[in-house]
């Protein structure tokens, strides 16, 4: 019973830092050169865990005035605004693909999953 308990609490620390914020918005891609972009409503999920959005790649954030502010570099370049009273998030991100330069980004308002 006692070894349940522990396994409980160790659990309960690892989880205790994470949330996972499902979010409704418009997303509005173009891609550098050709005419015209898509704009098409999606549902997204950001999972935040001890200020780092967990992504392909862990980007680290900072909570700045009940803002967490997410940039990153490394395969793209990707900023996210998740405004913390309001749950709303602005998600911007560029880079290259085999096609091309593209630029994407997305805002909508979230809850807690």
């Amino acid at each position: 019973m006692i070894r349940f308990l522990i396994l409980v609490f160790i659990c309960h620390i690892s989880f205790a830092n994470e949330k996972i914020y499902s979010c409704v918005g418009m997303s509005h891609f173009e891609l550098a050169g050709a005419s015209g972009a898509k704009e098409e409503k999606q549902n997204r999920e950001y999972r935040f865990e001890n200020l780092t959005l967990k992504d392909l790649n862990d980007i680290p954030c900072e909570n700045i005035d009940e803002h967490l502010l997410c940039n990153s570099t490394l395969l793209n370049i990707r900023s996210v605004d998740f405004n913390l009273q309001t749950l709303t998030i602005e998600d911007s991100i560029s880079g290259n693909k085999g096609f091309g330069h593209y630029i994407e980004n997305f805002t909508g308002t979230c809850q807690i999953k």
